[in-house]
């Protein structure tokens, strides 16, 4: 719902914005004592783990869908092409500095990532769709 807030309705995400940041301010200062390596490799394990996800359930749809329809040549390269333009659209998207702050967590920067993983898991399942599509015979 936050991002169809920050989408198209600006005012509802800035009133959640707002009270996110006062829930916020009633948070501890104590340091996450998480060491940032183990950070690191959390997000790169997960990541694969969504890039994995993301690359099967393209597959798999576009195969289950294979078998109900065909593709021109064409329509395939259409895929490939939304495919592409999606994953772009999420790369020129995605805020970092206008948008950053010090902690890296207000409402705004936690949709923005939603936003961005959004954009790039459905390019992703798209183009890799687009590789199992069922063409048809002539």
């Amino acid at each position: 719902m936050l991002c169809w807030y920050a989408l198209f309705a600006p005012v509802q995400l800035e009133r959640a914005h707002e009270e996110d940041s006062r829930a916020r301010n009633n948070y501890s200062d104590k340091a996450d004592p998480t060491p940032k390596s183990t950070l690191v490799r959390k997000a790169f394990w997960s990541s694969l783990a969504l890039v994995v996800i993301s690359g099967g359930v393209g597959a798999i749809v576009s195969t289950g869908a294979g078998l109900l329809v065909c593709t021109t040549h064409v329509g395939g390269i259409w895929l490939e092409v939304i495919g592409i333009l999606l994953l772009l659209w999420a790369t020129v998207f995605v805020r970092g500095w206008e948008i950053q702050t010090w902690a890296g967590v207000t409402l705004v920067e936690r949709v923005n990532r939603w936003l961005y993983l959004g954009l790039a898991c459905i390019g992703t399942v798209v183009l890799v769709g687009s590789l199992f599509v069922t063409p048809c015979r002539p």
